[in-house]
C-alpha cells in the first residue's frame, strides 16, 4: 500500500517534472507545427491552438508517466533508482505518445503529417513527436535529478 506521505512525494515530484518540462514541450510543439498539415490548411490561429492543446497533453503525459514510475518504485524495490524511474518514465511516455499518434493520425484523422514530417516505417509514427519524448524528458530529468535522487533515497530508507 502507498501511504499518504509517499503519495504526496510522488505527486510533488511529478508536478515538478511536468512543470520543468512544460515550457520545453510548448517550444517543441510550436517549432514542429510546420511538419503538420494544419499549418498550411487552417492558418496561424488554429496552429497555435493545436500547439497549446498538444502541450497540455504532453504535460499530462509527463505527470502521469513519472507518477507511475514513482509509485512503481514504492511497490517494487528493484525500481528504486533514478535510472529505473527515468527509464520507466521515458519508455511509458514513448509508448503513450506513439499510441496517441497512431490513433490520432491513422484511425481518428484528428491531425495529419505534412510532407516534411519524417516518419518511422513500421508504425508510421512521426519522428518529431517521438524525439520530443526523448529529448524533453531527458532534459527535465537531468534538471531535477538531485531532487529525484533525494526522493528515491528517502523511499529506500523507508521515510514517508
Amino acid at each position: 500500500m502507498v501511504g499518504p506521505g509517499r503519495l504526496r512525494t510522488a505527486i510533488v515530484m511529478a508536478a515538478l517534472f511536468a512543470g520543468v518540462a512544460s515550457p520545453m514541450f510548448a517550444i517543441w510543439e510550436i517549432a514542429h507545427l510546420p511538419l503538420y498539415t494544419i499549418w498550411a490548411e487552417k492558418g496561424v490561429r488554429a496552429s497555435i491552438w493545436a500547439a497549446f492543446h498538444c502541450t497540455l497533453g504532453d504535460i499530462f503525459i509527463a505527470f502521469v508517466t513519472i507518477f507511475g514510475a514513482l509509485i512503481s518504485a514504492v511497490i517494487a524495490p528493484g525500481l528504486r533508482t533514478v535510472r529505473a524511474v527515468a527509464a520507466f518514465t521515458l519508455l511509458s511516455g514513448l509508448i503513450v505518445t506513439g499510441a496517441i499518434e497512431v490513433a490520432s493520425v491513422q484511425w481518428l484523422g484528428r491531425w495529419a503529417y505534412g510532407p516534411l514530417m519524417p516518419v518511422e516505417p513500421f508504425f508510421g509514427i512521426g519522428l518529431s513527436p517521438l524525439a520530443a519524448w526523448i529529448v524533453i524528458p531527458v532534459s527535465a530529468l537531468f534538471l531535477i535529478r538531485r531532487r529525484l535522487a533525494h526522493a528515491i533515497s528517502c523511499e529506500r530508507r523507508g521515510a514517508p
